[in-house]
């Protein structure tokens, strides 16, 4: 991880007469680079933090390149219309930096945005008049140094943008602090407050040259100041997009198995609200080892004719889509990790458990290669086809699959009604991964199409091990509460779900209060952007 470390300003500027910075960009981008520190132990990092990036910049419909900043070629920023510089790690001194990268930047025309770290190297340097130039300066990375309780007051925790508080966690406190020397050149969008209340400029702009005071793809979890890099990026990118707020409902985990008197409870609610939505339909239910059914295996399939596919049948019938849910959701003849059943398992990945019941991400399931994935996927969707309803869509279980299965989704269905999770191994071939909540419409780096879930679900109980509350129950409100953060976003989706076994009056108010925010429910198709 990112080391806690506090810089302090070290160098005097050199004043050498005021620099008017370059004109923002005004024209729509069309072509743009990320740069991201790589090598190293913690190289992956750089590279996992960028490719979540280029999957933002998707929604944009701007083709990216990506590669390490110790490839940069003299002249690439004149080459893109953007570019992105992921800075993820320390860089020992300003001879990390390429060769001519800093006087290209000075030079530039182009939108160049700087997010995270190692500004200093940059802004520090006397022979580049950055203060006089961008009309501020950095202080430096100050982050909480769990070992010096003098490093306390270095915890930011929240992000004030466009009236709304947005948050920033517990694992990512840190923030490069900068100081507005010039406000008629620098201009600021957000404010960012440390935990003694103390203001620090957020995200800045002067002239063609964006600051991004931390690492944005660090944590993307609801209500996050991820969100402020988001919205901007319509400007640093030029995008003139209208203010548009979508939402998405779907109800989750519907297999053979669900009891027909549930699917008309929700139809009972769901027909006077008069919006459309999504069933997550799990073609074939498995308790293989019969976990739920006294020890003895339990397969039910959709089949036509069914009370259950009538039931299913009343609700496309009050504007219901049916979506993929895998096959049977779990993996049979094995725990995958916990009873081998239906919408409790995962699918696409092989998982474990440690001793003390957390997850263990193992890797990808053996034998499930290409076109296992398609035979798998296509033998459900022709259950689906076959029962009279057509797929319009796909739903990873538990958004979880191999790079293999992601990719096979992406050329078998237009999109997925999930979240996309990154994965690269560390030098020392360790998996790691990262998943991203993106507020709008993306295509990740499988080719998925993602039309994301943004505020979760509702869970009348919540998660409480060993009865140490890891996640509170959610209701209605805090749905909503979710959503309002995300109407910062000038493109925003609120995609949520709602379990089946839930007592169906909750919907009403979760839909009625997401319908106050200003969001409309919309049908769900390929060909949104």
């Amino acid at each position: 991880m990112l080391r806690a470390r506090v810089w302090l300003l070290a160098l005097i500027f050199c004043a050498a007469g005021a620099v008017a910075p370059v004109a923002a960009q005004t024209t729509p981008a069309t072509s743009a680079l990320i740069l991201y520190d790589g090598g190293g132990d913690f190289g992956w990092l750089g590279e996992i933090y960028a490719t979540q990036l280029e999957s933002l910049l998707s929604h944009f419909e701007v083709p990216v390149t990506r590669k390490p900043l110790a490839d940069y070629e003299l002249g690439d920023l004149d080459n893109y219309d953007a570019t992105f510089y992921v800075g993820a790690l320390y860089l020992e001194d300003s001879s990390a930096l390429p060769p001519g990268f800093t006087d290209d930047l000075e030079a530039t025309t182009n939108t160049f945005v700087w997010m995270g770290l190692n500004l200093w190297f940059y802004a520090w340097d006397p022979l580049m008049d950055f203060a006089d130039r961008y009309g501020f300066t950095p202080y430096g990375y100050y982050n909480v140094d769990p070992s010096d309780p003098a490093t306390s007051g270095y915890a930011h925790d929240r992000v004030k943008y466009k009236d709304q508080f947005l948050l920033k966690g517990p694992f990512d406190q840190g923030l490069t602090r900068v100081e507005i020397l010039d406000p008629a050149k620098a201009e600021v969008f957000g404010v960012c407050y440390d935990v003694e209340d103390n203001e620090w400029p957020y995200i800045v702009r002067s002239g063609n040259f964006w600051f991004v005071p931390d690492m944005p793809m660090i944590n993307t979890g609801f209500r996050n100041r991820s969100l402020v890099f988001a919205d901007m990026l319509h400007d640093m990118l030029g995008v003139d997009s209208p203010e548009r707020h979508r939402a998405v409902l779907r109800i989750e985990d519907v297999s053979p198995n669900v009891p027909v008197e549930s699917l008309r409870a929700l139809r009972d609610v769901l027909a006077p609200l008069n919006i459309p939505f999504t069933i997550s339909l799990i073609p074939e239910y498995r308790d293989y080892f019969g976990a739920y059914n006294e020890g003895e295996p339990k397969f039910i399939a959709l089949e036509p004719g069914t009370p259950f596919a009538q039931a299913i049948q009343e609700l496309v019938d009050i504007g219901g889509q049916i979506i993929q849910h895998g096959t049977t959701h779990q993996i049979d003849d094995r725990l995958n990790p916990y009873d081998g059943v239906s919408a409790s398992d995962y699918e696409f990945y092989l998982m474990d458990l440690d001793e003390t019941g957390d997850l263990i991400y193992v890797g990808p399931v053996p034998g499930q290669d290409a076109d296992e994935v398609r035979r798998r996927v296509l033998s459900g969707h022709d259950r689906i086809k076959n029962a009279g309803f057509t797929p319009v869509g796909w739903l990873t279980p538990h958004y979880l699959a191999s790079a293999t299965a992601s990719e096979q989704f992406g050329r078998l269905y237009p999109f997925a009604l999930d979240r996309s999770i990154f994965f690269l191994e560390d030098n020392d071939g360790q998996t790691r991964f990262l998943e991203l909540n993106s507020p709008f419409i993306y295509t990740d780096n499988h080719g998925v199409k993602r039309i994301p879930e943004t505020i979760g679900y509702i869970d009348p109980f919540g998660w409480a091990p060993a009865g140490i509350e890891l996640q509170p129950p959610s209701f209605p409100p805090t749905l909503v509460e979710r959503a309002r953060a995300l109407k910062v976003v000038r493109t925003s989706w609120a995609g949520c779900y709602f379990h089946w076994y839930l007592n169906p009056a909750y919907l009403k108010d979760l839909v009625e209060g997401i319908q106050g925010l200003g969001f409309e429910f919309v049908p769900i198709t390929g060909d949104l952007k």
